[in-house]
Formats: C-alpha cells, structure tokens, sequence
C-alpha cells in the first residue's frame, strides 16, 4: 500500500556567511557546531520560533524539523528559513 506522508522531518546547517566556502578551515567544525545553538537561543528569546537541534554521531549540530500539520504553507515556510537567516547572518 502507498499512503500520504504523515509527516516530513528535515535536518539541514544553516551556514552562515563568514563560514561559507571555509570548510578546510581548522576551526570550521567547532565555529559551525555553534551555530544552531546560538541561533535557537536567540528565536527563544525573540519569541519568534521554537526548534530543534542536535548532533548524530560524528555530525556536529544540525536543525531538526519535524513537520506534520497539513496547514504548513510556503509562506510558514519562507519565514521559518527566513528567520534563520535573520538571526545567524552575523556568525
């Protein structure tokens, strides 16, 4: 049987721009594994998003996101990546 997806789950970095093309870098690991940590940290205090992160294995830090709400639109979605954005930019 072949059903409608429940439910997406996305794990993706948000690169920042002083990290973007430095990834031979000694300390590009450490600099980017900070990132969703800060970045959640300031959604949290703006009260503008909630979301995960977390590492796996040898990955450092990534942003999770579980979908499952079938009212998510294109628009929720370009303010989520948008507010990312928004608050990583300066990394």
């Amino acid at each position: 049987f072949v059903f409608d997806p429940e439910f997406v789950n996305v794990c993706f970095w948000f690169i920042p721009p002083s990290l973007r093309g430095k990834e031979g870098n000694a300390d590009y690991q450490d600099r980017l594994a900070k990132v969703a940590p800060t970045v959640k940290e300031r959604m949290m205090k703006q009260g503008t998003m909630m979301v995960g992160y977390q590492p796996l294995g040898d990955k450092i830090n990534f942003f999770r996101v579980i979908a499952f709400s079938p009212l998510i639109s294109l628009k929720d979605l370009d303010f989520f990546l948008n507010e990312i954005e928004r608050l990583g930019n300066d990394l």
